[in-house]
């Protein structure tokens, strides 16, 4: 996050004044010595992302698969060897009896809300959260949403905790790709602030996933699984 000038214009009058931008790292991942990919992030919580990452595009199904992991941060690269044999299985099924009432989806998105102190600062991150039955567990931020999904994810993998009876929180519009981590996860039951795409929830029903968007103040709509979200 950096302080710059800025000309502020607010019901006609013009000022000069400060305010926040969030800083953005354009980072190079190389996977086993090959080209490297471009990921633009935020530059914090590296492991998490690139772990996430990594599972949700197939190359690792659990963290034993990463062989090494070096981020030089001068140079703004990660390097990862993976290991080459992996057998990708099927994401294990999560539990679809999972309930939650729709008073505490509210109570936990508008807690939610307040979390990231980038987006406060800046409004320029997206969030995810995990939640489950005792509340918010835990939250990453970042400037791209699928940089956020992979932190939370990979943050799962490397403290070898269960996403399969957990609640996915969501700041952003829940597309296919989206929902693909999340299937991939294991999650059953996705909230958001945003609405899903057709194909999203397309997605969705094929995998009996619980899904509500347009979670904001004392509303909300429910796209699938209407009867996981209990009075």
């Amino acid at each position: 996050m950096k302080k710059i000038g800025i000309t502020q214009i607010e019901k006609g009058r013009r000022r000069e004044t400060e305010d926040y931008i969030i800083s953005e790292v354009p980072l190079q991942l190389i996977i086993n010595g090959q080209e490297p990919l471009l990921k633009p992030c935020s530059g914090r919580h590296i492991n998490e992302m690139i772990t996430g990452y990594l599972f949700t595009t197939g190359r690792i199904r659990t963290t034993s698969d990463l062989r090494s992991f070096h981020y030089e941060m001068e140079k703004q690269t990660a390097y990862v060897e993976v290991d080459r044999n992996v057998e990708i299985l099927e994401p294990q099924g999560p539990d679809t009896t999972l309930t939650v009432p729709a008073g505490r989806v509210l109570e936990w998105m508008d807690e939610f809300a307040g979390l990231s102190e980038d987006f406060k600062a800046t409004g320029a991150v997206h969030t995810a959260a995990v939640a489950e039955a005792n509340g918010i567990r835990r939250h990453f931020d970042d400037i791209g949403r699928h940089n956020a999904l992979d932190k939370l994810i990979g943050w799962s993998l490397l403290q070898n905790e269960s996403l399969l009876d957990k609640i996915l929180l969501l700041s952003c519009r829940i597309s296919s790709s989206i929902i693909s981590k999340a299937v991939a996860a294991g999650f059953p039951v996705i909230v958001s602030t945003s609405p899903p795409t057709d194909r999203a929830l397309e997605i969705a029903r094929e995998h009996n996933i619980a899904l509500a968007g347009f979670v904001r103040g004392d509303r909300m709509n429910i796209y699938n699984r209407e009867e996981a979200f209990g009075d």
